[in-house]
């Protein structure tokens, strides 16, 4: 009988051991968890790593912003770098760390939409999209491959064949990419986290394009009209009585329109969407029947004489395509996340990282613009290639 308590109870020491382990098992797990969804864990490392990407490709448009500042001679929008400087700051960190989850958990919902849609991409198409970014062409390969046919004729060895342009090009991609990273981003993230970014980036375009957009037809009415824009409404009337005494409307729009970016060809604005002028203009074009010509109609701009070519329903381009899809998208992405509840741990507070650090750049005032050059020796300073 006692041996038999002795049992019990060694049955129940182990049996609290076992629970209490595993119990310790979860906690420690949970603390390497900021979210989950549908079974699916975001760790810490991945997050991190995913904050450090977003902060990285924040400084890249931001300097990209700044260079084609530079490259016009104007001087860097204050309020633009304020902007970028916010959010890579302290005071950023917990709406970039939100934002960063976000993405986390909407690259998980693209994974399952993606499955149930029978959507996949492949690594080649993954390697394709990189080539074209780092501008690795099948003419570029056929190049180098035939250069390492002239070297190894040269050479007089009869049993060595040059490489296929493939391999050359997967060769030069991952050249370029090692390259990329330690010119550039440094330990910031890896290559497999960077490939993965363009992975997702791929399934939600094929996602979008054989699922939300495939059924739609983007079209809308628009009106194809040419205008002529003036100071004053006593020049338009001016302008009106010339026309209506028989006078050419591509003559006075040459003559008279300040707008100089079409004034020589009849002030043409081609076929135009509603949204896409101002809205006085866009109510007189609208209410125009083709061949009809507009009283004048006054804008922020001057006063215009509108002449209508024809109105009907068209294939949206251009920027009128961009903004209907991106309505379309959003609508979408509403309705998908709200299907979807992740759970998030607030052990991610704090834990985002603050590297890469934000560094302003500075560019020439106007003023400094305008000073004239004096002519010294400019001093000598190392060149970095950038690609």
């Amino acid at each position: 009988m006692k041996n038999k308590k002795i049992l019990i109870s060694f049955i129940y020491i182990i049996v609290l051991a076992l629970f209490l382990g595993f119990t310790f098992a979860c906690e420690a797990a949970d603390e390497n968890i900021v979210a989950t969804l549908n079974g699916t864990n975001i760790t810490l490392d991945e997050f991190k790593e995913a904050v450090r990407y977003k902060r990285f490709s924040t400084l890249q448009e931001y300097q990209y912003i700044s260079y084609l500042y530079s490259m016009y001679n104007m001087p860097l929008d204050e309020s633009l770098t304020k902007n970028y400087e916010t959010a890579l700051s302290e005071e950023g960190k917990t709406d970039l760390g939100q934002k960063t989850i976000d993405q986390l958990v909407y690259n998980i919902i693209l994974d399952n939409e993606s499955q149930k849609a029978g959507i996949s991409v492949t690594d080649q198409e993954v390697n394709d999209s990189l080539k074209q970014m780092f501008g690795i062409t099948d003419e570029n390969a056929e190049n180098q491959a035939d250069a390492s046919a002239d070297t190894m004729l040269d050479s007089n060895s009869s049993d060595m064949t040059p490489p296929e342009p493939e391999i050359n090009q997967e060769a030069e991609l991952q050249t370029a990419i090692d390259n990329y990273f330690s010119a550039t981003v440094g330990d910031l993230f890896s290559q497999d986290f960077f490939k993965k970014q363009i992975y997702f980036s791929l399934l939600e375009s094929k996602l979008l394009d054989e699922t939300v957009f495939a059924d739609h037809v983007f079209e809308a009415e628009m009106v194809s009209a040419r205008h002529i824009l003036v100071e004053t409404e006593d020049i338009a009337k001016e302008v009106l009585g010339k026309l209506d005494a028989g006078e050419k409307w591509d003559d006075l729009a040459a003559a008279y329109s300040k707008d100089t970016s079409n004034k020589d060809n009849g002030g043409n604005l081609g076929w135009f969407a509603r949204g896409m002028m101002v809205k006085p203009f866009e109510d007189a074009a609208f209410a125009l029947e083709s061949g009809q010509i507009s009283d004048p109609i006054k804008t922020d701009f001057g006063f215009h004489i509108i002449a209508s070519d024809g109105k009907e329903n068209r294939p949206l381009e251009d920027e009128a395509l961009s903004n209907a899809k991106n309505e379309l998208y959003q609508t979408w992405y509403e309705e998908i996340t709200a299907e979807y509840k992740p759970e998030t741990f607030e052990i991610w507070t704090d834990n985002v990282p603050m590297e890469p650090v934000f560094e302003p750049i500075e560019l020439p005032t106007a003023e400094e613009n305008a000073a004239p050059v004096e002519e010294t020796a400019p001093e000598s300073t190392p060149v970095t290639e950038t690609k």
